[in-house]
């Protein structure tokens, strides 16, 4: 009877130990934030049109961050996707322009936590930039495309705010071009010169504060329910390059409305799931 009590005493001691072992385990958690935006857009393009060309789109903004290590609590790696569509008209509705936009950038940050509930984040990013505008009522150039690489100068101020049971992030992020490349084509060269014929004069361009200049700010609310956190902000974006004696401005504004959520993944031999979690492959 002794051993009996004694073995289930063990038993008992050993489950104890094992559950707190798994409760002091921690794993990095990649925050994920999806948001979707009604744009309104502005483009000059003097290689298409001299005239500005205003309209509406859509857009899709992904972003996922996580600390670079457990031990490093100070700096994180950033990812995002953006996606933009739109069609904008002249100032006499007389033509219109078909745009598409696609952003991907890769950046760190360093993370200072001067009070409770303040976050300031500052660091850079490198970014790559594409995008399709067509025009198709002209004849010799109905298309340009916009090719970018740039890196960035970044920041984010976040301040947590406790009202009515539940606490709200507010959050302001800025990014800012430094430097990079870009291709801006000659005016009245059209693509059939450049890729067809090798006309490559003057297209490959390096870019800095001095030819090319943007500001991206988004403010963005943070509101927690139930099972889920959703996110509302306002985004802004304005951008001006000019290259071969031409300048060009894009510029945006938009409503968003997206959730964000924290998720973890298990892979390899070091970072296997506990018996806990429960994977489709098995």
């Amino acid at each position: 009877m002794k051993k009996a009590v004694l073995v289930l005493f063990v038993l008992f001691l050993s489950s104890i130990i094992s559950a707190q072992g798994f409760d002091d385990q921690k794993y990095l958690l990649t925050t994920k934030t999806n948001t979707f935006g009604i744009s309104s857009l502005r483009f000059l393009d003097p290689y298409l049109s001299p005239l500005i060309y205003s309209g509406s789109g859509v857009d899709f903004n992904h972003e996922s961050r996580r600390f670079l290590s457990l031990s490093n609590t100070h700096i994180s790696i950033q990812n995002r996707y953006y996606l933009v569509t739109g069609v904008a008209d002249n100032p006499a509705h007389t033509a219109s322009m078909f745009y598409f936009g696609a952003n991907y950038s890769w950046g760190m940050h360093y993370h200072f936590r001067p009070a409770k509930g303040i976050q300031l984040l500052a660091g850079a990013s490198w970014d790559l930039d594409f995008g399709f505008k067509d025009v198709m009522r002209n004849i010799n150039n109905p298309v340009n495309l916009d090719l970018a690489t740039n890196l960035n100068l970044s920041g984010l101020a976040r301040y947590d705010i406790a009202l009515c049971r539940r606490t709200l992030r507010l959050q302001l992020a800025v990014e800012t071009p430094v430097l990079g490349w870009m291709f801006v084509p000659t005016a009245g060269a059209s693509y059939y010169e450049m890729f067809e014929l090798g006309n490559h004069s003057n297209l490959s361009h390096f870019s800095s504060v001095f030819n090319k200049r943007g500001i991206n700010p988004k403010f963005t609310v943070d509101v927690p329910f139930s099972h889920s956190v959703w996110r509302f902000g306002l985004g802004y974006h304005e951008l001006k390059y000019k290259a071969n004696d031409l300048v060009f401005k894009r510029t945006g504004f938009s409503l968003l409305v997206g959730t964000t959520f924290d998720v973890i993944s298990f892979a390899g031999r070091k970072k296997q799931a506990p018996h806990n979690f429960i994977s489709t492959d098995e």
